[in-house]
């Protein structure tokens, strides 16, 4: 097995670990986002290989991050719009006490 064929298999794995913290309904951010930093670094390792990767294994890899990154945003979506209606609770809050 050669290094990049390594390299992509630890990449699957930490895919796989992202894709089950994104399904959680507590998503813990730090570690998401050392996740995420793990995977970058993989994929810079990869990037800077003379080695060219298998083509399968990096065709499954692209599908993979096509896949985070749908997740990914559909998160920071959910997250956008639970801010908003936090915000909104608490202006409604503010209000309601300002007629108090």
């Amino acid at each position: 097995m050669t290094q990049v064929s390594e390299w992509l298999d630890a990449l699957e794995q930490i895919d796989e670990t992202i894709a089950q913290q994104l399904n959680m309904s507590d998503i813990d951010s730090e570690k998401l986002a050392q996740q995420l930093h793990d995977r970058q670094a993989l994929l810079d390792q990869i990037a800077a290989s003379p080695q060219a990767p298998n083509q399968q294994q990096w065709s499954q890899a692209l599908t993979r991050t096509e896949t985070l990154i749908d997740a990914l945003e559909g998160q920071k979506a959910d997250a956008a719009k639970r801010l908003l209606q936090q915000r909104k609770g608490k202006q409604s809050v503010q209000l309601y006490k300002k007629f108090q």
